[in-house]
């Protein structure tokens, strides 16, 4: 801006010049004519400051500078992540009101083609059998008062991991049962994740029936009967006395760190040794990569490796998560992406301080986004196990494009059997 205007008093100056040496030479000239030259060289003057690239590149080396601020260690955003005007009215933490423009805060089109996993997915977005599974853990009392409602305005539902003593504690932050009583009440799926939230891994065998049985009386207390556990931290899966003591209280368990889970359990080819089903043991007695005490999610995590990745970056992974289900479900679903989100917030430094915290606006968008392009959004307690095959199937699976249903069992692993067990 400041050299704006200096450029613009040069061409004052030049243009007083100008006047004055035709001033000079043109004595015999009337002054009409005479107003009109100098009116028609101070214009072009000003045109041409006007286009000149000089007070675009201060303007844009400013808002560069602005925009690169970071910490020591993980960039933090200070503005959402965005770029550009997104619309609407933006409150003091940078983020879009809700209600003051049906635009996106993070505008991303959906990909007619990318890569995923070594497969060109062409036209992704207009398959059929597009399923996913939601779900939250650790009773973050944003859930209920941010997730829900965008849940309720697209018509879906989802899986709540409740670590019980964080219920009981009566924490400002968390859930109390009330808001739980709530959440089963509306058709949600309400889960065990452990009474106090332990790493697995690190405690005795009365610590472990403690955290795995005993979260499931607690919930039973409470009139919910939990079949799934989730491994607090993603411990656990892999030792042998945890698996024996979850596969005791429940049909199923879930942990993290894979973008999709195989309903036969094979690991989509990538582990070995290969697996052909969802059995809990090898032959040599070791534990499977995956089986129905190990089924696979992924977490929202935006930190990564020093970087901090701004929502809109996160909504570009999002989207190809999803769809990266493409090309195993073709005839049939295979594969299932699994979603496990935690905290929300409207605050950017809550976002920078917590890797796994979402912004409600992505939360909205991503929501919307599964809702607008005929994902079907499932509960975890829709898995079944069929017994006599070993393998996962799906049951209750809506007919419309979005939410659950109730209606009878569907089993779509493509292996029918007639012994199906839910345990």
């Amino acid at each position: 801006m400041r050299l704006f205007v200096i450029l613009a008093s040069v061409t004052i100056i030049t243009s007083t010049v100008i006047m004055h040496t035709i001033l000079l030479s043109l004595r015999n000239v009337n002054f009409q004519t005479l107003f009109g030259i100098i009116i028609t060289i101070t214009i072009a003057m000003i045109l041409i400051i006007g286009c000149s690239p000089f007070p675009n590149m201060a303007l844009s080396k400013s808002s560069s500078h602005h925009n690169n601020k970071s910490s020591s260690n993980v960039p933090l955003l200070t503005n959402g992540g965005t770029s550009g005007s997104s619309g609407g009215v933006s409150n003091i933490n940078g983020f879009q009101n809700q209600s003051s423009s049906s635009s996106h805060l993070y505008s991303a089109p959906p990909p007619s083609t990318y890569s995923s996993g070594g497969n060109n997915i062409s036209g992704a977005v207009n398959s059929s059998n597009k399923v996913v599974m939601v779900g939250f853990d650790d009773g973050w009392k944003s859930q209920i008062t941010y997730a829900k409602p965008i849940l309720d305005k697209y018509g879906l539902k989802a899986s709540f991991f409740v670590v019980c003593n964080y219920v009981n504690s009566g924490g400002m932050r968390r859930m109390n049962w009330q808001d739980i009583a709530t959440l089963q009440q509306d058709r949600m799926d309400i889960e065990s994740h452990t009474m106090d939230h332990k790493p697995l891994n690190t405690l005795s065998t009365s610590g472990l029936v403690y955290e795995i049985a005993g979260s499931k009386q607690c919930l039973a207390n409470r009139g919910i009967d939990a079949t799934i556990f989730a491994y607090p931290f993603n411990l656990g899966s892999h030792i042998p006395t945890v698996v024996d003591i979850v596969s005791k209280n429940y049909a199923f368990a879930r942990t993290g760190t894979y973008p999709l889970m195989s309903l036969n359990c094979d690991g989509l080819g990538n582990i070995k040794p290969k697996q052909t089903d969802c059995r809990t043991y090898l032959p040599n007695g070791k534990l499977t990569f995956e089986n129905r005490y190990d089924i696979r999610s992924d977490s929202f995590f935006h930190i990564s490796s020093g970087h901090n990745y701004a929502p809109s970056e996160m909504f570009q992974r999002f989207i190809q998560q999803v769809n990266s289900q493409v090309p195993y479900n073709n005839a049939k679903i295979n594969v299932i992406p699994i979603l496990t989100y935690h905290d929300l917030t409207y605050n950017i430094q809550d976002y920078n301080k917590a890797g796994t915290t979402i912004t409600v606006p992505l939360f909205d968008q991503e929501m919307q986004y599964l809702h607008d392009n005929g994902f079907k959004v499932l509960l975890l307690n829709q898995f079944g196990f069929d017994s006599t095959n070993n393998v996962l199937y799906l049951k209750n699976i809506p007919s419309s494009t979005y939410g659950t249903a109730t209606n009878s069992a569907t089993i779509l692993s493509g292996v029918r059997s007639s012994s199906v067990s839910t345990r």
